[in-house]
C-alpha cells in the first residue's frame, strides 16, 4: 500500500536513502529523529504515512512562508492541509478548527508560538491526532545556529499527549545539537536515522573577495544564465544595493530582508518562486526550508556566521537533484565583523562557543582540503575527497607560488608605517600611490614606497589576505593591520610562504565543471513545456515547480512519452498529477 501511495500521490517509483525506514517507523507509531540533508526528501517521510493512517497530523514549523509553501504543494496533490497563523482573522481560524473537528483535514500546520498557547492545547486534545511532526528541530538547541525560545516548550508535547508519537526532522545537527533534540523533546525509544552529508550534485567553490566582490560575482553569474538563484549578503543595505546593481547589468533580481514590510517580502517571495525574476538577493531573513526545487546556484557575498548556517543555506540549491553550484566570497574583514557582534553576549561559555564557530568557518573557507570532506567531518560524518565536486579537489595538483619576498614587503610597509593603517593604505605605499593622505604622512619617503609596482592592487590584496589567514597579521581597532610574533621569522627569512597559483588569478573564464547524471533532452520541447507549466501555475495560483520540477520536464523532453502509461513511467509523475496535468503535456509532446 505504501508503494502505491508513493507513486500515486508523489509520483516516485522508489524511495530515496532512509525514507522507507522513516515511513515504517511512523506507520508503527514509533518516535523518530531524522537528520537528512536538504533535498533528501524529509517531508515525504511524514506526508506519506499521514495518507495511510487515520486521523490528522500536526506539523510544527517555524516560518509562515515555509508552511504556506508546503500546504500549497499538498493541496496540489489533493491532500487536505491548512495552517493557523497570526496572519489570519478570528473567523478564518475558527473555520479551520471546525474543519479539523469534522475530520476534513489530514494536516494542520502550527507555529511553535501558537502551540504554546493553552487554548491551542485544549483544541488539539479534541482531535484524532495520529502523530506530531517537529520540523527544523535544530531550533530547539541553544547550541544550534537558529535557536528559538518557543521551541523549548515543545518538550511539553509528551506530557500533554503521552500516547502520540513525535517525529523530529532537521537537515543540520552536530552531536551536541542531536543530544539536545532528544532530551528536550523527551523522545521515547526513538528510531534515529542520519543521512550522509555529501550531496554529489553540489559543486562548491570559494574565493577571497576583492573589494565588494561584484566583478567576481558577475563572472560567476555568466555561467549560470537563466538559472534561478539566491545571493546572500550581510545587511539590508547591501541587499538593496546589490539588487539595483544586478538589475542595471541585465539581471532580474529582487531584495529580501527584515526591513521590508511583510507584504513586500511576501510579494517578492512569490515573484521569485513563480520564476518572474531569476535572483533573490537576501539576508538570512530569507529563512529555513525554502521549498523552491529548481534553484541552480547559491552565492554568499561574505562569510556566514557558522558552518551550520552555511550548510543550511547552500542546501537550498539543487533540491530537484539537478547539478548546481555554490560560491563563497570572503575576506578576513568578515571574521572581524562577526566577532565584534559577540561583545554584547554576557554568557561567557556561549560567547566562546560562537567564537569557535566563527573560527571554524573561516578555517573552512581558507583551507585547501576538500570542502565536502570538511563539511562531513564537522557534522560527525566521514567522506573521502570528492575528487571533482569542489574547487579544492580540482586544483589539488596545482603549482604553488613562493610569496615570501612579497610577504616581507607587506610586513616591512606595516612596520615602517607604525602599524597604524589598513589594507588599502599599505598596498598604496607598495604601489607608489600619489594619494594625498600618503603624501601628507610622508609615506613617499619610506624605503618601501613604490617597491611593489610589479603586482596589481588585487594581487597584493590576495597576498595580504593570505597573511591574515596564516595569522602572520591581525586586524586591530579601526581595521589597522598589526604584526604578530610569526611575522618576525618571515622578515628574517627563517620561514617561507606559499600560495596556490590559482588564488592569485581572478578568472572570468568559463569553468570546466564535471556534470553529474546529465540528461540528453530536446531543448526546444523543454522550453515549450516550461511555457505551459508557467501558464498552469498562474491559473492554479501555485509556484511553477509544484506543477512539475525542471527535472521532470527534462525527462519528458528526453523520453517523449506518448500516452498515460508511458508518462507514468517518468519518475515524479503519479496518478494524481496525471489527472491534473497529464493530457495537457502529452498534447504538447505529441504535437
Amino acid at each position: 500500500m505504501k508503494y502505491r501511495a508513493l507513486k500515486n500521490h508523489f509520483g516516485h517509483n522508489s524511495f530515496r536513502e532512509l525514507q522507507e525506514e522513516g515511513v515504517d517507523a511512523i506507520l508503527n507509531s514509533q518516535d523518530l529523529l531524522m537528520i537528512l540533508p536538504t533535498g533528501g526528501g524529509k517531508s515525504l517521510v511524514y506526508q506519506l504515512p499521514t495518507i495511510l493512517k487515520d486521523g490528522i497530523s500536526i506539523v510544527i514549523s517555524p516560518l509562515i512562508a515555509l508552511m504556506q509553501d508546503q500546504i500549497a504543494a499538498l493541496k496540489a496533490q489533493y491532500i487536505s492541509a491548512e495552517m493557523i497563523s497570526s496572519a489570519q482573522s478570528r473567523n478564518e481560524v475558527d473555520e479551520i478548527i471546525q474543519k479539523a473537528y469534522r475530520g476534513e483535514l489530514k494536516f494542520l500546520y502550527l507555529s511553535p508560538e501558537r502551540l504554546n498557547n493553552p487554548s491551542t492545547i485544549t483544541m488539539l486534545k479534541g482531535l484524532n491526532i495520529n502523530f506530531f511532526v517537529v520540523d527544523e528541530a535544530h531550533c530547539i538547541s541553544q547550541w544550534g545556529h537558529e535557536f528559538r525560545d518557543d521551541y523549548r516548550a515543545l518538550g511539553n508535547l509528551k506530557s500533554n499527549f503521552p500516547n502520540t508519537s513525535i517525529c523530529a526532522f532537521t537537515a543540520t545537527s552536530t552531536s551536541h545539537v542531536t543530544e539536545d533534540i532528544l532530551r528536550e523533546l523527551r523522545l521515547e525509544n526513538p528510531l534515529y536515522l542520519k543521512g550522509k552529508i555529501f550531496r554529489k550534485n553540489i559543486f562548491i567553490s570559494a574565493q577571497r573577495r576583492i573589494e565588494n566582490g561584484y566583478e567576481q560575482l558577475k563572472a560567476f553569474l555568466h555561467r549560470h544564465k537563466d538559472e534561478s538563484g539566491i545571493i546572500y549578503v550581510s545587511s539590508r543595505k547591501k541587499a538593496e544595493e546589490l539588487s539595483i546593481h544586478l538589475n542595471k547589468n541585465g539581471y532580474k533580481s529582487l531584495p529580501y530582508h527584515a526591513g521590508l514590510s511583510a507584504n513586500t517580502r511576501e510579494q517578492n517571495f512569490k515573484i521569485f518562486v513563480n520564476d518572474k525574476v531569476e535572483i533573490m538577493v537576501a539576508t538570512i531573513a530569507f529563512g529555513m526550508g525554502i521549498d523552491k526545487s529548481d534553484i541552480g546556484f547559491v552565492v554568499h557575498m561574505s562569510l556566514p556566521k557558522s558552518l551550520e548556517n552555511y550548510y543550511q543555506e547552500i542546501g537550498r540549491a539543487g533540491r530537484d537533484g539537478e547539478d548546481c553550484e555554490v560560491f563563497l566570497l570572503f575576506n578576513a574583514g568578515d571574521i572581524a565583523q562577526h566577532k565584534r557582534f559577540l561583545g554584547d553576549i554576557q554568557n561567557s561559555e556561549y560567547k566562546e562557543h560562537l567564537n569557535q564557530k566563527i573560527d571554524t568557518i573561516y578555517k573552512y573557507a581558507t583551507s585547501e582540503i576538500c570542502f565536502h570532506k570538511q563539511l562531513a567531518e564537522y557534522f560527525d560524518d566521514t567522506l573521502d575527497e570528492c575528487i571533482n565536486r569542489c574547487d579544492n579537489c580540482l586544483n589539488s595538483t596545482q603549482k604553488r607560488k613562493n610569496i615570501t619576498k612579497e610577504a616581507q614587503m607587506i610586513l616591512s610597509a606595516i612596520y615602517k608605517s607604525e602599524q597604524n593603517f589598513g589594507k588599502n593604505y599599505i598596498i598604496d605605499i607598495l604601489r607608489g600611490s600619489k594619494e594625498q593622505k600618503l603624501l601628507a604622512n610622508k609615506a613617499d619617503k619610506l624605503s618601501v614606497y613604490g617597491i611593489g609596482t610589479n603586482l596589481s592592487k588585487k594581487e597584493w590584496y590576495i597576498i595580504l589576505e593570505r597573511l591574515l589567514e596564516l595569522k602572520i597579521l591581525t586586524v586591530g581597532e579601526f581595521s589597522t593591520l598589526k604584526l604578530t610574533s610569526e611575522a618576525v621569522d618571515i622578515l628574517k627569512g627563517k620561514k617561507e610562504l606559499f600560495i596556490r597559483s590559482s588564488r592569485l588569478v581572478i578568472s572570468t573564464k568559463e569553468k570546466k565543471i564535471k556534470r553529474e547524471d546529465t540528461i540528453d533532452f530536446d531543448e526546444k520541447l523543454f522550453e515549450k513545456l516550461k511555457e505551459k507549466r508557467s501558464e498552469l501555475a498562474s491559473e492554479h495560483k501555485v509556484p511553477a515547480y509544484i506543477i512539475f520540477s525542471d527535472k521532470v520536464l527534462k525527462h519528458l523532453a528526453a523520453d517523449k512519452p506518448y500516452n498515460k502509461s508511458s508518462m507514468l513511467d517518468v519518475n515524479g509523475i503519479g496518478e494524481k498529477k496525471f489527472e491534473q496535468f497529464g493530457e495537457t503535456f502529452l498534447e504538447i509532446i505529441n504535437s
